[in-house]
């Protein structure tokens, strides 16, 4: 059963966990806005909306989305 395990191990050891890659995209962040920007992508990533929700971008209309 080692010699299966160290097999996988040796094959996947190049391969970048999800995790790995997520931290290594935040940490190119140049300020501060942009690392918002960059946690708000990877939060909502494979939504339908991208820009899904709304944080609070004005006051009362929290998570609601205008047709304009």
């Amino acid at each position: 059963m080692t010699a299966f395990k160290e097999f996988f191990q040796k094959v996947f050891s190049g391969i970048e966990s999800q995790e790995q890659l997520d931290e290594d995209y935040l940490a190119q962040s140049v300020d501060t806005a942009d690392l918002e920007r960059r946690i708000h992508d990877l939060e909502y990533r494979g939504t339908a909306h991208d820009s899904f929700p709304l944080h609070a971008a004005l006051t009362g209309h929290e998570g609601r989305r205008f047709l304009w």
